[in-house]
C-alpha cells in the first residue's frame, strides 16, 4: 500500500548547500502524547551518509540511565555497487547479529529486476515465513512486482501478491493496484500531484480513505487531512518547522486534531541535529 512519507528531508532552497554527513533524530511527545512505533519509527535514530548523499548506516539511539548517556546500536548497513543499492543488512540491536539481508539485482538499463529478502538466525541463513523475493517487470509507464513468500509447510516459495504501478510522464506514481495470489484485487490507490510533482491527494480503496496534502514554501508538508468512509473520525495534522542556515529543517512539530476529539489527539516533535560534509 502506498504511504506518503511525512518525514520529508526536503532540501528545497536556492542556497547551495553541502551534503549531509550525519543526522541525529529524536522524538518527543507534545501535550501528553506518548511516543511509540506508530509515530514514524518511534525510536531515536542516528544516520550516516556517504558523500554522494546515499545512506550508509542507521543506528537506533537510546538513553542509558545507568550510564547517563545515549548509546547507539547499529541497526542497518547499506552497500552500493556502480552507484546502485546492492545490499541492506539488518542487525539486532540487542544481539548484534544479522537477522535479515536484502539483495538487489538490476538489468542493463539499471532498472531493479529482483529483490531477495533473506532471513538469518544465529548468523546462519534461515528459511522461514519471512523469507521472500520479488521480481520486477517493466512495460512503458507501468511496473509490475510479483512477490513470492516462503511456505514453511510446503517448503517452497509461493506467489503472494502482484503489485502494479502506473507512472505519469514525470515518473510520479499515479496508481498502485494490489492483487492477491488468486488474482483478486485487494486494493487500489490513486494519487494526484501539483505542478511541482508533489502529492496533493490520495484515494485508497483499502479503507475507503481520502488524504489531502499541502506544503509550505520550503516544499515540506504543512497539512495532512485524512478521512475514511469506514471510520467516523476526520484527522488533521498540521506541521511547522525550524530551519538551519541551509534550509534543512532541524525541528518538525506535528499537531494532530481529530473530529470527534479522542485520546489520540496531541503532538509530536521531531528534532534533527545535522552534520555536513565540509
Amino acid at each position: 500500500m502506498f504511504l506518503l512519507c511525512t518525514f520529508a528531508f526536503g532540501q528545497n532552497t536556492p542556497k547551495i548547500k553541502p551534503q549531509i554527513k550525519t543526522e541525529e533524530i529524536t522524538y518527543h511527545g507534545i501535550d501528553g502524547r506518548p511516543i511509540n512505533r506508530v509515530d514514524k519509527q518511534g525510536l531515536d535514530q542516528y544516520k550516516e551518509y556517504n558523500v554522494d548523499g546515499t545512506i550508509s548506516k542507521i543506528y537506533t539511539a537510546e538513553f542509558d540511565k545507568t550510564k547517563g548517556k545515549t548509546s547507539r546500536n547499529l541497526n542497518e548497513t547499506y552497500v552500493y555497487e556502480k552507484g546502485k543499492l546492492y545490499k541492506i543488512e539488518r542487525i539486532g540491536s540487542i544481539t548484534g547479529d544479522k537477522y535479515e539481508e536484502i539483495l538487489f539485482s538490476y538489468n542493463e538499463q539499471m532498472q531493479l529486476t529482483k529483490k531477495i529478502e533473506n532471513q538469518y538466525k544465529d548468523n546462519q541463513l534461515d528459511l522461514n515465513q519471512l523469507s521472500a523475493y520479488t521480481n520486477y517487470f517493466y512495460n512503458g509507464n507501468s511496473e509490475t512486482q510479483k512477490r513470492y513468500e516462503y511456505d514453511e509447510r510446503k517448503k517452497e516459495f509461493l506467489l503472494a501478491s502482484i503489485l502494479t504501478k502506473i507512472f505519469d510522464p514525470n515518473k510520479n506514481m499515479i496508481q498502485e493496484k494490489t492483487e492477491n495470489f488468486d488474482g483478486n484485487i485487494s486494493g487500489i490507490v490513486n494519487i494526484k500531484y501539483d505542478n511541482l510533482n508533489k502529492p496533493i491527494a490520495l484515494e485508497s480503496s483499502y479503507f475507503k480513505e481520502a488524504i489531502s496534502y499541502k506544503y509550505n514554501s520550503h516544499g515540506d508538508l504543512e497539512e495532512e487531512k485524512n478521512k475514511s468512509e469506514e471510520r467516523p473520525t476526520i484527522e488533521t495534522s498540521n506541521y511547522s518547522y525550524v530551519y538551519d542556515n541551509y534550509g534543512n529543517w532541524i525541528e518538525q512539530k506535528q499537531m494532530i486534531k481529530r473530529n470527534p476529539k479522542d485520546e489520540f489527539e496531541g503532538g509530536l516533535l521531531i528534532k534533527r541535529k545535522i552534520e555536513y560534509y565540509e
